[in-house]
């Protein structure tokens, strides 16, 4: 925590000041003051004037946020250390309340007088921080304003600022300051920031040096609650015990030991909202979502807000007032006559379900599991009440019985659960599952061993029977490091790329981690198709090779027309083809590969072509149609053309030609590497 006191020049050079120096600083200060007042009463036989203060909360929406590695919200801490101090507060001192940023979203204009300066802090102070809630703006130099206004005249006259950032409104906070000593000269102002950086001290800190005041950085509850202590000291609103006697405490309204004491105030006229778990819970401290709405036919929105409590000064009228926590909301109709305190208690009727799940009974908390919750009983396809990806999610549910899963990759367990209002319910079930961590490894020759973080999929088999081949698929994944969690059992896995595969077999036990990483050892094989039919004066066409893994689950895994294309596979047998386009020339062959073993395929092409005419064409009506079939009656060439030329595969082909007079037939024989002409002249 920093005191902060000294110019702004030398700010920055300032080294962070150990805790008893501060006290130190803070216990002189209240001397001086102390020496002054004696002073004062000593010249006049009076005592010096009662202290007035107001002391301003941050009510901004970043007051739900943490300080520091504190677990609790900055409002949490701030609300803890006043009503630790409220107790302490002198009798004659004149208090109030001011907050910034409490009511509405995204609103400069918001700060208010919670609390009017008054005597009878002690009773209403905690109450009134209690009700307040953060969620808009941080108008800081707009709170300061309104405060000194409601206390100006008074002698001596001071304000605690609290605050987790600096104005966020456009204001420049040091103008504003000099404008608020120019009409209440005196006024000293005592600075409590929240964690702040130490750019924003240096913005913050003209406010405490421009009046007279000092300045803390809080970084914890500790320092908060010191900060608190030492500048209510310094505004004389609590005794210093150290140099003053302990004031007796304050006296109570129902404390039947004191009589005469007086009565607690009236409550100001508004609408005081709390909500619970239950009929006999006490009132809640967390926020809750309030939905206030006007009764009548068009139901208009008068506010919405999350807050632990809500008191609202609304124009008389009646209105639809809904409490929401979580999945739970209770709703009243309340009606406010504009001259009275009205109290709305909701009841959520709701518990909190706490679920988390293991591996096994001595496992850690599953990091990521998926838990769905429905209601008990519900019509098959009931979409859930709450889906959630969490280690340990805890949410408030109505109260009833629920079907709650929790299910981490392919293992789920399910059970249903019994919510009762303001009791936690939990669900920790033990998934007797273990957690599978897959890796693969490749590479060519000497290149053996090196991960591959790309282009692998992973694809995990149970047997079964009933499933084709007797292995069913359990679940797949593209990850480069995939990590599965299974019920515990045996498991096929295969790592395929798309050119390559490897296979193992793995036990998972229940808490088991298991760590495997199959090795994708890798043949290069480059193929290379010989022909000999430029010999024969005909030119072949584009060539397409085609890679076929073959065995039981035979799949093509390759095809290109690269020229000279190279494959990286797994070891395994396979078919290699070559054939070349539109004709019924293929080369093929089929070799088994092991691992590591580069290869070169050379696949020769055999062929012949023939050519067909009919030198008597201009003497025979009409157009002529051509097709040749092959041994198993497969058509290879359809044309229109007059004297098509056709690639072939050496062996014999019947030749027809369609003619508007009579279609003819015959029988011919290509050969490897021959040309032929068939000519139909006077057939």
């Amino acid at each position: 925590m920093l005191l902060l006191n000294r110019p702004l020049t030398s700010l920055c050079a300032a080294a962070v000041i150990a805790t008893g120096v501060i006290s130190a600083i803070a216990g002189l200060g209240s001397a001086s003051a102390r020496a002054q007042e004696s002073a004062a009463v000593a010249a006049t036989g009076t005592p010096a004037a009662a202290p007035t203060a107001m002391i301003i909360v941050d009510g901004s929406g970043s007051m739900w946020g943490h300080l520091g590695g504190e677990k609790r919200s900055k409002l949490e801490i701030v609300r803890d250390a006043l009503r630790t101090l409220v107790p302490e507060l002198r009798a004659q001192a004149s208090v109030g309340l001011a907050a910034f940023g409490h009511r509405r979203r995204g609103n400069c204009g918001d700060a208010e007088i919670v609390l009017p300066p008054g005597n009878n802090a002690a009773r209403n102070l905690s109450a009134a921080v209690d009700r307040m809630n953060a969620v808009g703006k941080g108008p800081v130099a707009l709170a300061l304003r309104e405060a000194a206004n409601a206390i100006a005249g008074a002698k001596p006259a001071s304000i605690v600022l609290i605050a987790d950032d600096i104005d966020n409104c456009g204001q420049d906070i040091c103008s504003a300051t000099e404008n608020l000593l120019r009409s209440n000269p005196g006024l000293v102002i005592h600075t409590v920031t929240l964690g702040l950086s130490a750019a924003k001290i240096a913005h913050m800190s003209c406010v405490p040096r421009l009046t007279g005041g000092q300045m803390w950085n809080a970084t914890d509850t500790g320092t908060v609650s010191s900060a608190l202590t030492q500048a209510m000291r310094l505004a004389k609103l609590i005794p210093d015990p150290q140099t003053e006697e302990q004031p007796a405490p304050l006296a109570h309204a129902d404390d039947a030991a004191q009589p005469d004491a007086p009565a607690a105030p009236a409550r100001p006229a508004g609408v005081y909202l709390t909500a619970s778990l239950g009929a006999s819970a006490a009132p809640l401290n967390v926020p809750v979502r309030w939905r206030i709405r006007h009764a009548d036919a068009g139901g208009e929105i008068v506010k919405e807000v999350a807050a632990p409590s809500l008191i609202e000064k609304l124009v008389p009228g009646t209105y639809e007032i809904e409490a929401q926590l979580g999945l739970a909301s209770a709703r009243q109709t309340v009606t406010f006559t504009g001259d009275a305190a009205v109290d709305a208690r909701f009841d959520l009727n709701a518990g909190v379900l706490k679920m988390q799940a293991r591996p096994s009974a001595a496992g850690a908390p599953l990091a990521y599991p998926i838990f769905t919750v429905t209601p008990a009983n519900a019509p098959a396809g009931t979409p859930p009440v709450w889906l959630g990806r969490e280690a340990g999610p805890e949410i408030v549910v109505p109260a009833g019985e629920y079907t709650v899963t929790a299910q981490s990759g392919a293992v789920q367990q399910q059970n249903t659960v019994t919510v009762t209002a303001a009791v936690g319910s939990g669900f920790t079930p033990v998934l007797t599952a273990g957690r599978l961590e897959l890796s693969a490894t490749g590479g060519t020759g000497a290149t053996q061993g090196e991960p591959l973080t790309e282009g692998v999929t992973f694809i995990l088999y149970r047997d079964d029977p009933d499933a084709p081949q007797g292995r069913r698929e359990v679940l797949r994944s593209a990850a480069a490091k995939p990590t599965f969690m299974l019920p515990a059992g045996t498991y096929h896995v295969t790592a395929k790329t798309a050119m390559a595969e490897a296979r193992t077999q793995v036990a998972v036990g229940a808490g088991d981690v298991v760590r495997h990483t199959l090795p994708l050892a890798l043949t290069r094989v480059t193929l290379a198709a010989a022909h000999s039919g430029e010999a024969t004066g005909t030119a072949l066409g584009q060539i397409t090779y085609r890679v076929i893994r073959l065995g039981s689950d035979a799949a093509e895994i390759a095809r290109t027309i690269d020229a000279e294309p190279q494959f990286d596979l797994s070891a395994g047998r396979y078919r290699f083809e070559a054939t070349v386009a539109d004709s019924n020339v293929i080369a093929a062959t089929e070799l088994t590969l092991g691992a590591g073993q580069e290869q070169r395929v050379s696949l020769p092409l055999q062929s012949g072509s023939l050519t067909l005419k009919r030198a008597d064409a201009r003497n025979v009506p009409g157009s002529m149609f051509w097709e040749i079939q092959d041994e198993k009656q497969r058509t290879v060439l359809r044309s229109s053309d007059p004297e098509p030329t056709a690639v072939l595969a050496p062996g014999h082909y019947v030749v027809r030609a369609d003619t508007a007079d009579r279609p003819l037939l015959s029988t011919v024989e290509i050969k490897a590497n021959e040309h032929r002409t068939f000519d139909f002249t006077d057939q």
